[in-house]
């Protein structure tokens, strides 16, 4: 019985000493101040500055309210500021990088790297790092701590890819999508017209309490009996609108507007005077812009139109590519808002 005692300890104290030194000493191998690129507590975080070598940069805020700007002037995605912000949280040195691949990779982190610079609330920088390419089979990117001698391989752990992405210079990456984002009572007008079929034009007054819908005379006489929960609901459908991408770089643009048919135009009056100006175009299946945003190609018997829009933002002087399953609510007709029969 002793025995068995002293063997059960000895194998206790074994366990021990395996998992200290090779589970538990493992997750601080590579935690001194030059592999130190894990930032646990993201929510100290209120400024982030990327730039690349080609002087592409990003400037990415946090005001008091929570919410991200890009540039100091446009809204930040916000699920791009989510992976960036998880990406600091959770990225770990995996190792260094070995000997024979360290010339490569700091030639590769001078050249084709991007400069990651993190701020507290407070504007004191708390890190300074470089991250550039990918690791063997995609997994773990390059990093090396400013002033550093020796770049690490960096992953977050679980995760089966690398993080250079994460640390985009792109400016239409970081820009937020949303084209309207409206509670009810901050709307005080919506126009919606059709050029090519008038009758189905509507005008949405937002009045104290409650809406009035104005639409062609012809209209009335069919459907004399408005809908008002039918105007609420649709004042609802302005709460968030989101674009699919911008367009305002691609080659040719004017020209592919320019043949596009005009679908219709939106106008929204806010109640602080401020507008929103869109004219909605259709898109034929042999565009090219549709082909370079789907990168796939359509079917034979496809319809003479797709399930995207153009979107001409005049308010922010974008040309926007738009899924008709976010912007098909708004493009309600006049008659939607009456019926035949007295309201019940």
């Amino acid at each position: 019985m002793g025995k068995t005692i002293v063997y059960l300890v000895l194998f206790a104290f074994l366990g021990f000493g395996v998992y200290y030194f090779f589970v538990k000493e493992s997750d601080n191998l590579y935690q001194g101040k030059d592999a130190n690129f894990t930032l646990k507590d993201t929510s100290i975080i209120g400024k982030i500055f990327l730039v690349d070598n080609d002087g592409k940069s990003i400037l990415l805020e946090r005001d008091q309210n929570n919410r991200w700007t890009l540039n100091k002037t446009f809204p930040a995605m916000p699920m791009q500021i989510v992976n960036i912000l998880t990406c600091m949280k959770l990225q770990t040195a995996l190792k260094p990088v070995s000997e024979k691949d360290h010339d490569r990779v700091i030639k590769l982190l001078a050249g084709l790297s991007t400069k990651v610079e993190v701020y507290d609330l407070k504007g004191n920088k708390i890190r300074s790092f470089y991250v550039a390419g990918q690791g063997s089979n995609y997994h773990g990117s390059y990093m090396i701590i400013e002033n550093a001698d020796q770049p690490y391989l960096v992953e977050i752990p679980g995760f089966d890819g690398y993080l250079t992405p994460r640390y985009t210079t792109e400016f239409n990456d970081w820009r937020s999508r949303t084209q309207i984002e409206l509670p009810a009572d901050s709307i005080a007008s919506v126009s919606v017209q059709y050029p090519q079929e008038p009758s189905h034009s509507f005008v949405l007054n937002n009045l104290k309490g409650s809406a009035e819908v104005i639409v062609d005379a012809s209209v009335k006489t069919r459907f004399p009996y408005f809908i008002p929960k039918r105007a609420a609901a649709y004042l609802d459908f302005l709460k968030l609108v989101n674009a699919e991408s911008y367009l305002n770089e691609l080659e040719g643009l004017d020209t592919l507007i320019a043949k596009a048919p005009l679908r219709c135009q939106l106008d929204i009056t806010k109640t602080n005077g401020q507008t929103i100006d869109m004219d909605l175009y259709w898109i034929s299946i042999d565009d090219a812009a549709y082909h370079q945003n789907q990168k796939k190609e359509l079917p034979e018997d496809s319809p003479g139109t797709v399930d995207r829009m153009y979107a001409v933002n005049h308010t922010t002087k974008d040309t926007l590519l738009v899924q008709m399953r976010s912007f098909e609510k708004l493009l309600r007709i006049g008659a939607d808002f009456y019926q035949s029969t007295p309201v019940q």
